[in-house]
């Protein structure tokens, strides 16, 4: 988007400039400017600019280390398919099955009520008379219906699983039946929680937290200590983990148990990603005598700081204690 943004804001210049160069009359050159100076291309550079943060912010989402957002994947995926229908398709047209979107004509907006943003209007609006726009009408038309059937493509709006991890959700946990919680257990077999007996400790554990609201974590418990007001469903059932009964046991154990697993479950592969790039500051040419247990050590205190390194303050006895280490190490 910011680059979309810097061509808009540089466009004129970037006609000059491509003027400047056209003596040159390379190919390259004259079809940048043959495309710079189509009327079309500034109204659709302005769309993209209109559209693209609603995806950047979708993407972005579910790249957040600090927390897990698997339980508002599906909630994110259908509202951002309801968002994309809505620029091109009637109300009525979008329905609550997102997977059955007819993109027939009839169902189609007016050219004059399609979303592209107030900035595409301007853009247009400065057209000369002559040129005709139905280009540019069709191309947005293009790009919403490509870009819906990809989304219902790849989206697993049919995982029935995915839907119901929205039960981590703090907010939203108790609206679900115990029939989605002995689901998600039966799911996950390595959990131990499909057998029979299992299920019915967990029957009692989640109507026990059900008809004790009052006991529940308060939402500064949960929520994010920055102040920014991010739920964190990670940090909500490790409150959750603290209950106990009056004799000290754990209170909700099999149903702490089943959340804890399911947390565990990624919306995308950033995390993953994220490790092998950090394995590879870690695993240099320089640094290939390391044992794996060396590895294991340094990417654990990797994952595991919430703070950059030179931003670390040690104690002089933690320093004492290492260079004690260092030396009984190197007498080896």
């Amino acid at each position: 988007m910011c680059c979309v943004g810097w061509y808009i804001s540089q466009f004129d210049g970037l006609i000059s400039y491509f003027w400047s160069c056209s003596e040159a009359e390379t190919s390259k050159v004259v079809s940048i400017l043959q495309q710079l100076e189509n009327p079309l291309t500034k109204p659709l550079l302005h769309f993209l600019y209109f559209i693209l943060p609603s995806m950047g912010k979708f993407n972005c989402l579910f790249q957040e280390p600090t927390q897990n957002t698997t339980c508002q994947l599906y909630t994110e995926m259908s509202r951002l398919v309801c968002l994309y229908a809505s620029n091109v398709l009637s109300i009525t047209a979008v329905g609550d099955d997102l997977s059955k979107l007819n993109f027939a004509s009839a169902n189609q907006l007016a050219d004059e009520n399609l979303g592209f943003g107030d900035s595409t209007w301007a853009a247009l609006s400065e057209m000369e008379e002559e040129f005709d726009t139905k280009p540019f009408y069709q191309a947005v038309r293009d790009f919403y219906v490509a870009s819906l059937n990809k989304m219902l493509k790849k989206f697993p709006f049919g995982n029935t699983v995915l839907k119901d991890l929205g039960i981590l959700n703090p907010d939203m946990v108790c609206t679900y039946n115990f029939t989605t919680i002995k689901t998600l257990a039966k799911c996950f077999p390595q959990l131990e929680l499909a057998e029979s007996a299992s299920i019915d400790a967990l029957r009692g554990e989640a109507m026990d937290f059900k008809l004790s609201p009052i006991e529940h974590p308060t939402v500064e418990m949960y929520k994010s200590a920055t102040g920014d007001d991010k739920p964190r469903p990670g940090r909500f059932w490790y409150e959750v983990g603290q209950m106990k009964l009056f004799d000290g046991e754990p209170r909700l154990p099999l149903l702490v148990r089943l959340m804890s697993g399911l947390m565990s479950i990624s919306a995308s592969n950033a995390d993953s990603e994220r490790g092998f790039s950090m394995l590879r500051k870690v695993h240099t040419d320089q640094r290939l005598s390391q044992k794996q247990s060396t590895i294991i050590s340094l990417m654990t205190i990797k994952f595991n700081s919430d703070e950059c390194c030179h931003d670390s303050i040690f104690s002089e006895e933690f320093l004492t204690k290492c260079k004690k280490a260092t030396v009984l190490h190197n007498k080896k």
